[in-house]
């Protein structure tokens, strides 16, 4: 009699993989660029090749069953270590061409993306690169789920066993205040305040900053963008707190505000680029030196010129 069972697929193994890290046929469907249809397909294919239910799902409820939990981590290891031996094709100069996604955040979009995507390619020519742009804190979900296979990001992930780590920046903060406005303590007190949103991680930091030092302003304006907190800063005639990085990556922000030393105690953050450990092998390390290189070129070597009081605080981590 002929064997009538579905053949066992990558494919299926990967959306299997979607649903349950997205919890939703939708969402995963969204994330794979396929329809829910084929999503529900791939899911009832998978079950049929290995003969056991996987997932429950009605409207109501998405879950694993017991032979879903048993099979998921073999199912990411699997995706895994494909996506490793692709990895180690590409950098051979082999086929299959193979596309890198990239979560960015947004002081690197107008000063660094460019010449290091391009250094990339060059590098790489079976590989394609895609970007968005992100916070620290929605890049690292992004990577989690597997909506991208790297992230840069700052301050966000401790040292977990799932993630490969790649450190390439220390970023200074320092104050930003209007060209009208001198950034005394009196002068400070005195002039209006502008915030990050508080749902960043900038912000968060900068907040702790200030308590620790009792120096914390009065609620006022908060934005989620390095563009718009200059600009409101420099319409205030007020002040700011931002990062080396952000100022020297904003375009026009020297044409807005002044950047001076803070009036707190100096601290800093880290920005890394991130993988999914074992899933790309060396490539995340050739990339991180690429962007390394690209940063101390586009940003850090002019910023000793314009912002002289950081010294050697803004700088490459190797």
């Amino acid at each position: 009699m002929a064997n009538t069972q579905p053949p066992f697929t990558f494919r299926a193994t990967q959306i299997f993989v979607a649903a349950v890290e997205a919890q939703s046929v939708t969402r995963a469907a969204h994330r794979l660029g396929i329809s829910p249809s084929s999503v529900s397909q791939g899911l009832s294919t998978l079950e049929a090749a290995l003969g056991t239910k996987l997932i429950e799902r009605t409207a109501r409820q998405f879950r694993l069953t017991a032979a879903g939990a048993l099979f998921l981590e073999p199912a990411r290891q699997l995706l895994d270590d494909v996506s490793a031996a692709k990895a180690r094709l590409v950098m051979a100069d082999q086929t299959p061409p193979m596309t890198v996604r990239i979560a960015s955040i947004e002081e690197l979009d107008a000063t660094v993306t460019a010449p290091w995507l391009l250094k990339l390619t060059k590098a790489y020519p079976n590989a394609g690169f895609t970007l968005s742009s992100g916070a620290s804190h929605e890049n690292h979900e992004a990577l989690s789920t597997r909506a991208v296979d790297l992230m840069l990001a700052v301050d966000t992930v401790g040292q977990v066993d799932w993630i490969d780590q790649h450190p390439i920046l220390r970023d200074p903060f320092v104050l930003v205040a209007s060209p009208h406005l001198t950034p005394t303590r009196d002068g400070l007190k005195a002039a209006p305040f502008v915030r990050y949103a508080g749902d960043l991680q900038i912000g968060r930091q900068i907040e702790a900053q200030l308590r620790r030092s009792h120096a914390q302003p009065p609620a006022g304006f908060e934005f989620s963008s390095n563009q718009a907190l200059f600009a409101m800063t420099a319409e205030l005639g007020g002040w700011a707190i931002t990062t080396a990085l952000a100022f020297c990556g904003t375009p026009r922000a020297a044409e807005l505000v002044r950047a001076h030393p803070l009036h707190v105690p100096a601290f800093s953050r880290v920005l890394a680029l991130h993988a999914r450990a074992g899933t790309l092998g060396d490539l995340p390390a050739r990339m991180a030196e690429d962007i390394r290189d690209c940063l101390q070129e586009r940003i850090v070597d002019k910023a000793a010129e314009r912002l002289p009081f950081l010294k050697s605080g803004f700088k490459i981590i190797q």
